[in-house]
């Protein structure tokens, strides 16, 4: 998921060449799609503890507050949180940096070192900005969650430098907390391309918001009878619920200024909407066989950013709702179950020009109301 946010960034940054004027008559708020005066019944706070890589660079130099510094890594929960995230004993951990603190030979860790002054820079924009966007993230979180039950959750995004990390922001629960590991030299990419520190910080913003969001609603509000249970299912309510909940998800991930989506981004998203459409009509099919329909599934959470058709629908239908429906309204029928999103949806694009599901779609909506 983390690699993804890094293409969303990457396609959105590269997608005015694609990108079209709004269609005739539509009338849509420029901007993201949240209230900055918004009151939600949940208490989210998210913070950032960027000590650990500053100690581990600390320790790389072997400076004079080398010892210092390793003693504050054994005693940090985020520390043990980020081995915990890349499946490494913290003991292994710091064994590997005093190793390599000792002169021991490791070009991980070396190179580390090398772009020390870079990784550095960005940490300090991180402390220097971090402070302030926190509420900003936390809230926009709490303004796509259903308003019951309240949610109260500490989230703690640590920029790291470690040794075996799979993903750019993996999330761990540690204590109570959430902890969005950013794997800095993932984030940041290579030397020759490294983003400029704000930006850096950005990508992290855009991926703590997403998988915040996906862990909160996942853990408290995405559960039976609303929600279909998570079960070994292929089927069109498997698909409808994959899309609901990977759509507000997804809107995170855009950078604020590619809002409103399809007026923006309206051919990418068409062409979404279409293979979306085709792959919803061969699950309501009674003569698609049980592999094929698994393979529908298993493909809709693969390839690049646009192929992943459940989450571009999604989020359009996230953006849209917000809009012109309104977030209680939304949240009402998030809460409600992803078949209610769905008609929310066909009834406030109907005899609109906005992307909309196909008749055959539309008909098992109405036969099938939640």
């Amino acid at each position: 998921m983390a690699a993804w946010s890094a293409a969303a960034l990457a396609v959105a940054l590269a997608l005015p060449a694609v990108a079209h004027a709004a269609a005739p008559g539509t009338k849509l708020p420029a901007g993201p799609p949240f209230d900055p005066a918004a009151t939600t019944p949940h208490r989210i706070s998210l913070a950032f503890d960027t000590a650990p890589s500053r100690d581990i660079l600390t320790l790389l130099s072997g400076g004079a507050g080398a010892p210092v510094a390793l003693r504050r890594l054994r005693a940090s929960s985020s520390v043990r949180a980020a081995c915990r995230s890349e499946n490494v004993s913290t003991e292994d951990f710091f064994g590997r940096l005093v190793a390599a603190a000792s002169g021991t030979p490791d070009p991980l860790l070396a190179s580390y070192k090398g772009r020390s002054a870079y990784f550095a820079s960005v940490l300090d924009e991180i402390d220097k900005e971090g402070p302030g966007l926190g509420p900003t993230i936390a809230g926009r979180i709490a303004q796509l969650l259903p308003e019951s039950p309240a949610v109260e959750a500490r989230l703690v995004v640590v920029p790291f430098l470690g040794v075996a990390g799979y993903g750019e922001v993996t999330p761990v629960h540690d204590e109570g907390d959430l902890y969005f590991v950013a794997e800095l030299p993932r984030l940041t990419g290579d030397v020759l391309a490294a983003p400029q520190p704000r930006e850096a910080l950005l990508k992290i913003l855009r991926a703590a918001e997403s998988e915040g969001w996906r862990n909160l609603f996942s853990g408290s509000f995405r559960k039976p009878p609303a929600w279909p249970a998570l079960r070994d299912a292929a089927d069109f309510d498997a698909f409808l619920a994959l899309t609901v909940s990977e759509g507000p998800a997804t809107v995170f991930l855009f950078a604020d200024e590619f809002f409103p989506l399809d007026p923006f981004l309206g051919e990418p998203i068409e062409r979404a909407f279409r293979r979306w459409n085709r792959a919803a009509e061969l699950l309501l099919d009674p003569a698609t066989k049980e592999k094929e329909r698994r393979e529908i599934l298993a493909g809709a959470t693969k390839g690049d950013f646009w192929s992943r058709t459940p989450a571009i629908v999604g989020a359009q239908m996230t953006d849209l709702l917000l809009r012109k429906a309104g977030r209680e309204a939304f949240l009402r029928a998030l809460g409600s179950g992803p078949r209610a999103v769905a008609v929310l949806y066909a009834n406030t694009v109907k005899g609109s020009r906005h992307p909309d599901f196909s008749k055959i779609v539309r008909k098992a909506l109405e036969e099938n109301k939640p």
